[in-house]
């Protein structure tokens, strides 16, 4: 500002810096122990009514690391001696700087800042934890408590870890001591008694663990007396016309830690100056820290103080607090989450995804609530579509029955992501009234499984089908591959104690059904294939019988010793001589003969005649308890063995073997024990298997039989192991199993 003609109307403004170690103009001055940097050259000139600007430079790097170490700058006059406070419209004091809003003749003189550092907090490596948040307010005379924050399971573990705890004043450096009716160090908390106007500024705890140290800064602001009833700084309360509402004491820190020192405690209520009677019926002073009003009128408003009362360090003293209260018409209940749930959601991959929190508050007039969305517990703040995540803005609308207002706040997921799933998404109401919430769980949507399901099963249907399908049709061939590829897989039955693995029963010379072919069969073609190419041991009736055995001793032992049986059987086989008649024009079956030459096929029909005159016998037996009669005694004993075996003690199995095709009118005839086992397994037919060969040989020509025996190749499928008929016999016959080799068999043979 420049200087105009009449320097009688200027103000010179004189302003002296310093930082601690001393300055001499004045006894303010001399009471710290401050680096003086004297008197600024620069002076600022002003005229009354004019806006002044006094400006220090302590706050430079030539002065000190003003960035890295905390600090604190106080105005001073040096025409009062006092500190330089804010006066609306008068004074303002920002840090560095003093404003003079409205200056007069009266503010002309010198002002001195003060700058003072954080000396404990340079002289101590500990972690800082910085000024608290929340300041103490205070009034000459009270009680104030200050109390750090250090004693926290998230600072350290202080249950298990030693620790003390230490008070310093940033103002002086010095560590806090107890002063008698002043100062109370109680570990984390320090008690100003009775405060004065002095005990403005910071206080530091450093608390020190064996191997940690920690510092906290908390901030103590002291306020001039008020002239009203009450505290200068108030907190504010809105009550709600006609119904029930409290307010509360801000003393409840006071009283909670008075109640884990075991002192007691009182707390008055004061509306204005007046005191407020607990007898009154118009309220309630419930937990020593609320009033509550029955009902709430108009006249309610007002101030209202508690006051709180109590011994400590042998000094009765108090604490007051004010709150201003408002009523109004407008009032709110607890907000009520509609949506979401607390409810699991299943979404696709990609998709595009919206939810809507929709909250009801039930009251009259525009609630104060704020709804947000939370993912992990971090607010959602987007509101604009070009974000990954964004919500909408806040909608509202009222509502009359029930009164109260709707909220709606939408959640939006242009494009799911897999990280997006798995989370708890919440919505959060924020109210005076309460902090109601509702979420939901997002996961990915349930594979179609479905398709993939009914594929699997149509696959495996289609070959359990193809599988059945094919074991039923090669079940023989699959079966005799198997036993042939692994015989160790089965026990050899040269161990059971058996002579024979099989006992062949067949029409014997004399018998109905007996014939040559019946004969060749037997004794011939059996042996060559099953003894001779396969390596079974067969019993053959009329071929092994020892001479002289009784024909009954014989068939027992002889059963006994056989692993399977044999039943061969043609047409006239099991029929009398009486049916033999009535069934000879029915039976157009034929034994087939093969002559030697193998070309030439002869067809012998069974000769009733013939065996009608070998049928008379004197001793015929009847079997199965009907009138079917046998000549042979032999054939006899043997069917009643072997059914009494295989039917009665399952002690043995019979292999039936059909020589000629039997019609449903000889089967009529045949015992009802043979018609129900030939039921129940079915019979291996040798007929089959000549009527295949017949077949082959009409459709093929070939050389003299003798010729074509030479070869392995061209042998007559009814003589060859591989061929149907005797795949199937040797499917019934028993498992030859991997034999087992002794050694003194070994050392008898190497003889």
């Amino acid at each position: 500002m420049g200087l105009s003609s009449s320097l009688e109307s200027l103000l010179l403004f004189l302003w002296i810096s310093g930082i601690c170690d001393g300055l001499v103009k004045t006894e303010l001055i001399q009471k710290d122990n401050c680096t003086n940097y004297e008197l600024q050259f620069e002076r600022v000139f002003s005229v009354p009514g004019d806006v002044a600007m006094l400006n220090s430079t302590l706050l430079s790097p030539d002065v000190f690391n003003f960035t890295a170490v905390p600090f604190n700058i106080t105005w001073f006059s040096t025409k009062t001696g006092q500190e330089m406070r804010n006066e609306t419209g008068r004074l303002l004091v920002l840090g560095e700087t003093l404003w003079f809003l409205n200056t007069t003749m009266d503010d002309d003189g010198e002002y001195v800042t003060i700058l003072r550092y954080d000396t404990v907090r340079r002289k101590n490596n500990c972690t800082n934890y910085e000024l608290q948040f929340e300041r103490v307010f205070s009034v000459p005379g009270d009680v104030a408590m200050l109390n750090s924050t250090l004693l926290s399971p998230d600072v350290f573990n202080f249950t298990a870890v030693p620790f003390n705890i230490t008070w310093f004043s940033t103002k002086t450096g010095q560590e806090m001591r107890n002063e008698t009716g002043r100062l109370l160090v109680l570990g984390e908390t320090l008690w100003f008694l009775n405060t004065t106007m002095d005990d403005d500024g910071e206080y530091v705890t450093i608390l020190r663990t064996p191997s940690q140290c920690y510092m906290q800064s908390t901030k103590l602001v002291m306020d001039h007396p008020s002239e009203e009833c009450g505290r200068p700084k108030k907190a504010y309360v809105t009550l709600t016309e006609g119904v029930a509402d409290t307010v509360n004491c801000p003393l409840k820190d006071y009283i909670d830690k008075l109640d884990s020192y075991d002192i007691s405690s009182s707390v008055n209520w004061y509306k204005g100056c007046d005191l407020i009677l607990e007898e009154s019926g118009s309220h309630t002073l419930r937990d020593k820290d609320k009033l509550t009003f029955h009902k709430v009128k108009t006249e309610d408003s007002g101030t209202y103080t508690c006051t709180l009362m109590f011994t400590l360090d042998g000094v009765t003293r108090s604490v007051s607090e004010t709150t201003e209260a408002t009523v109004t018409n407008d009032y709110s209940l607890v907000p009520q989450v509609h949506e979401p749930e607390n409810e699991i959601i299943k979404e696709a991959k990609g998709s595009n995804f919206t939810k809507r929190c929709l909250v009801f508050v039930p009251g009259a007039g525009l609630p104060f609530v704020d709804v947000v969305w939370l993912i992990r517990n971090k607010v959602i703040f987007n509101t604009h579509p070009s974000e990954r995540i964004y919500t909408s803005e806040l909608r509202s609308w009222t509502q009359d029955d029930p009164k109260g207002v709707w909220l709606e706040l939408l959640l939006f997921f242009p494009e799911l992501r897999g990280e997006d799933f798995y989370l708890d998404y919440t919505c959060r109401v924020f109210s005076a009234r309460g902090t109601p919430e509702g979420d939901f769980t997002l996961l990915p949507t349930d594979p179609n499984i479905i398709l993939p399901i009914g594929l699997v099963f149509g696959v495996v249907t289609a070959l359990f089908i193809v599988t059945v399908t094919v074991y039923y049709i090669f079940r023989i061939d699959i079966v005799l591959w198997f036993r042939r590829a692994f015989p160790v897989l089965y026990t050899n039955k040269d161990l059971d104690g058996k002579l024979y693995d099989a006992y062949v029963a067949w029409p014997n010379p004399g018998a109905f059904g007996f014939n040559e072919e019946v004969e060749k069969f037997s004794l011939q073609t059996l042996p060559e294939v099953l003894e001779q190419a396969c390596g079974y041991k067969l019993f053959i009736a009329g071929r092994d019988c020892l001479p002289g055995q009784a024909i009954v001793d014989s068939v027992d032992e002889n059963l006994q010793a056989s692993r399977r049986v044999l039943l061969l059987y043609t047409a006239s086989t099991f029929i009398s001589e009486r049916h033999t008649s009535s069934t000879s024009s029915n039976n157009n079956n034929n034994i087939t003969k093969i002559s030697e030459g193998g070309d030439k096929i002869e067809n012998r029909t069974s000769d009733s005649s013939d065996r009608s005159d070998r049928s008379d016998s004197n001793d015929s037996v009847g079997f199965d308890g009907g009138d079917k009669v046998f000549s042979d005694t032999r054939q006899h004993l043997e069917c009643m063995g072997v059914m009494n075996r295989a039917l009665l003690e399952g002690s043995l199995k019979v292999i039936l073997v059909e020589l000629e095709e039997i019609t449903p009118a000889q089967l009529a005839l045949f015992p009802e024990s043979l018609r129900h086992l030939r039921k129940k397994q079915g019979a291996v037919c040798w007929w089959k298997a000549l009527q295949t060969k017949q077949k082959w040989s009409t459709c093929s020509r070939w050389q003299d039989y003798e010729d074509r025996s030479e070869k392995d190749s061209q042998v007559s499928p009814s003589f060859s192991p591989s061929s149907r008929f005797w795949k199937e016999i040797r499917y019934h016959m028993p498992v030859r199993g991997k034999r087992v080799v002794y050694p003194e068999k070994t050392a008898l043979l190497s003889l």
